[in-house]
């Protein structure tokens, strides 16, 4: 049996204690199925039979991003200069509010020491929103710029207009 890697080869011996360890466990064919699938998508290859069962029986995934994750977007979106081309893109509200709870200056120049005070937070976070708290993504902290041209001739036109002229008087 070859694996993705062509100079990792597996003996027939290392196969039959795989395939006892597996049947011990009573593995059923759609889990091996789920398994064999979700080895092909991970970034490393189950290296014994514990860990390939256990993609199987995993739990299912959690809403909430990993805190590592959780971190890494949380200190790339608090470095973002946010305009009009340039949008924060939090994984989850509970980020968001975990970056508001530390301090975005905080997080904005943090580095991987910083990981476990993060997490603590984040755990935190986490808890109260699974006990009902609500944490929401605002859709936009700027409000609408608006031009308003003074048109000729109209009030605010003459009140400038005055101003402008006291200005100058005293100017001069």
């Amino acid at each position: 049996m070859k694996t993705r890697e062509d100079d990792f080869d597996w003996s027939f011996d290392m196969v039959l204690v795989w395939a006892r360890y597996l049947t011990m466990k009573a593995i059923t064919q759609t889990e091996f199925n789920k398994a064999s699938e979700l080895s092909f998508d991970e970034d490393w290859v189950p290296s014994n039979a514990k860990e390939f069962l256990a993609l199987a029986r995993a739990p299912k995934a959690s809403e909430y991003p990993s805190a590592h994750a959780a971190f890494d977007n949380a200190c790339n979106q608090c470095g973002l200069i946010e305009d009009k081309y340039v949008k924060r893109q939090w994984l989850h509200a509970v980020v968001l509010e975990t970056a508001n709870r530390i301090g975005w200056g905080k997080l904005k120049n943090a580095n991987e020491y910083f990981l476990k005070t993060f997490t603590s937070v984040y755990e935190q976070v986490i808890s109260e929103h699974q006990n009902g708290s609500t944490f929401v993504i605002p859709k936009s902290h700027q409000v609408e710029y608006e031009r308003t041209v003074v048109k000729p001739g109209s009030e605010v036109d003459r009140k400038i207009n005055k101003q402008l002229a006291e200005l100058r008087r005293v100017a001069v």
